[in-house]
């Protein structure tokens, strides 16, 4: 996911991962952690609004988000999965004020889960 973040233009924090967490810096995207965290969980993708380090804004509101792995590599994701997750994130991100492309995004999203169900 990290890889593929930053080939759509994101900035992850420290230039990788070595475990199942990144913080991606939002600003290259002209958004706030906070406004993706929103667009995000409008299409079904849980994250969390974080700080970045020397970040200008408010804590409450900062520029980046954490994203985590570890839910979707329990349900058997794959690298190609992940990767498009973090296409899907951007598409979000880049559609976080059109509520109809929110909705379809949504869309593939379920299909994504339904191809790795929590039970089998």
């Amino acid at each position: 996911m990290s890889d593929e973040m930053q080939k759509l233009g994101y900035r992850v924090i420290s230039g990788g991962t070595d475990n199942h967490l990144i913080v991606v810096d939002m600003t290259s995207q002209g958004v706030s952690g906070k406004e993706a965290e929103v667009a995000m969980e409008k299409v079904g993708i849980s994250c969390s609004r974080s700080t970045i380090p020397f970040d200008p804004r408010k804590p409450m509101d900062p520029s980046g988000v954490r994203l985590g792995t570890a839910a979707i590599t329990t349900r058997g994701f794959d690298e190609e999965d992940t990767r498009e997750v973090a296409r899907i994130i951007d598409r979000a991100i880049q559609a976080k004020d059109d509520e109809a492309a929110l909705a379809k995004i949504r869309e593939d999203i379920v299909a994504l889960c339904k191809k790795h169900p929590l039970y089998k």
